[in-house]
């Protein structure tokens, strides 16, 4: 997590840099999609407290895994459109910050593998 949080502030200097090539000003504007994914987390994490350690760690994993595929959606996005519009230079930035998103999701993926067979499910009654 902490590994992936200095890339993310290098991928808001890529914008920044993808922003100033296009002679656009950086606005900051609310992303009411991310706040949700942000709400859910901390419900996540707060509902985290009353569990054993690798159900908690899976959900904490699951709310991660979700933000990571938005922010992945919202750079291929990006990354499609500056490709329509034939400027490299910043394709090349936006792939850069895509790569490293699905990287994330991948390294989250593998820590949960082995969580799985430790946060077994109560048997259902029947």
């Amino acid at each position: 997590m902490e590994t992936h949080l200095a890339e993310t502030e290098v991928q808001v200097d890529r914008l920044n840099e993808s922003l100033k090539i296009l002679g656009a000003p950086a606005k900051a504007k609310p992303c009411k999609g991310m706040a949700g994914l942000v709400e859910e987390g901390e419900e996540v994490m707060e509902e985290g407290k009353k569990k054993e350690d690798a159900p908690a760690d899976l959900g904490l994993i699951g709310a991660a895994l979700r933000v990571e595929h938005y922010e992945i959606a919202a750079y291929t996005t990006a990354r499609n459109l500056a490709l329509q519009l034939q400027l490299p230079v910043i394709v090349d930035l936006l792939t850069q910050s895509l790569g490293e998103e699905q990287n994330a999701g991948q390294l989250l993926d593998q820590v949960a593998q082995p969580l799985m067979s430790v946060a077994r499910m109560p048997a259902s009654v029947d």
